[in-house]
């Protein structure tokens, strides 16, 4: 049978002395979704992508919204105030706390928000790098004869090595990368 199947069926087919098979359900195969996120076009939530539903985490609150990595995936989630968020104690070295994320995971990003930006946020899952991409001056009358070149910022941040606090405030994108305590979840 897989004689037929594997090398004379493809043969017939090719001649046209066989009909088209028919693709069973069971033959798929099936690949895992990789989440991902993203921004609303207002810039007041983010997105987690997750198998067919988009997961809004408002992003004017109190709390940050965190963006890591757990088990490869990206995730999100709503936890730290500002004034939670840890400088390691003198004397205390990193390995001795448990589950901290701390200040110092790189430069703060504040992204100015207003009528002519826009910014989106995306996860390369090969990579494990969240990137903030956007522009500022935005010109929404360009004319085809005449256009004027827009210059993006690209700010990428390395989930495998930080977390990332998002807040909005005001007219700003307020992007915070937290270092992880060594021994903390991946």
């Amino acid at each position: 049978m897989s004689f037929f199947k594997n090398i004379l069926a493809p043969l017939l087919r090719r001649l046209n002395l066989l009909q088209p098979e028919a693709v069973r359900y069971n033959d798929l195969k099936v690949y895992t979704m990789v989440n991902s996120i993203t921004l609303s076009t207002d810039m007041n939530t983010l997105y987690l992508i997750d198998d067919g539903r988009a997961l809004p985490f408002p992003l004017q609150k109190d709390k940050m919204v965190l963006v890591g990595l757990l088990k490869g995936q990206v995730t999100v989630a709503t936890s730290l105030a500002p004034d939670e968020m840890a400088d390691l104690p003198e004397g205390v070295s990193e390995g001795s706390t448990s589950g901290a994320l701390l200040r110092g995971g790189g430069q703060e990003v504040k992204a100015p928000v207003n009528p002519k930006s826009q910014w989106t946020v995306f996860f390369n899952n090969n990579q494990q790098i969240m990137a903030l991409i956007g522009a500022v001056e935005i010109d929404p009358g360009l004319a085809p004869e005449n256009p004027e070149t827009t210059k993006p910022s690209i700010f990428l941040f390395d989930l495998s090595e930080v977390v990332v606090g998002i807040r909005r405030i005001g007219n700003a994108l307020l992007v915070t990368p937290l270092r992880k305590e060594k021994g903390g979840v991946r």
